[in-house]
């Protein structure tokens, strides 16, 4: 017996679907041309409509919560940190990352996970986190950038000491420093 799908269902395939576009975009397009073309042009509707973001309202606030209390207590585990740079990165790919967390905050997680100051680091750095593989690349500072899975778990920590010297002799000409 034959029966449509509902729109929760359609909505619920497309989503696994688009999951699977961009974990692998040319395998998939290999085997499903057309549905590589639907989800192109869907991604394309999205953006040319403004920024739409990836997670819901609801989900933002729960995330700049978690941060928020995450960084006021001062004796946070490493498996804490990692969880709440995994949060930072979702937040800056979103744009909304609290004005609360800034440069010396993201630091102290960073230093927490990588297990010393950055500003230790003299030459590129690219520090393993987890043994998942890298979909993604995202500058959480200019001298810091994170390789991410598809759903934004982190798998390394790269670091570009000389960015870092660049724009302090930057703001030391300019007299901030």
């Amino acid at each position: 017996m034959k029966r449509d799908l509902s729109n929760d269902e359609c909505n619920s395939i497309f989503q696994i679907l688009i999951s699977k576009y961009q974990i692998d975009q040319n395998a998939f397009r290999s085997y499903l041309p057309g549905v590589a073309d639907v989800i192109e042009k869907h991604a394309a509707s999205d953006t040319e409509g403004g920024h739409r973001s990836v997670v819901s309202q609801v989900e933002r606030e729960k995330l700049c919560n978690s941060l928020l209390r995450l960084l006021s207590d001062k004796n946070i585990s490493k498996n804490e940190a990692i969880q709440a740079l995994e949060d930072c990165a979702t937040l800056i790919q979103d744009g909304s990352l609290p004005y609360e967390i800034d440069r010396r905050s993201l630091l102290s997680l960073i230093q927490k996970v990588v297990g010393m100051p950055v500003s230790k680091v003299t030459k590129t750095t690219k520090i393993q986190v987890s043994g998942s593989e890298a979909r993604k690349e995202v500058a959480i500072l200019r001298d810091v950038h994170f390789d991410l899975t598809w759903d934004d778990r982190l798998v390394r920590i790269s670091v570009f000491p000389e960015k870092a010297k660049e724009r302090t002799q930057a703001l030391k000409l300019v007299g901030l420093l």
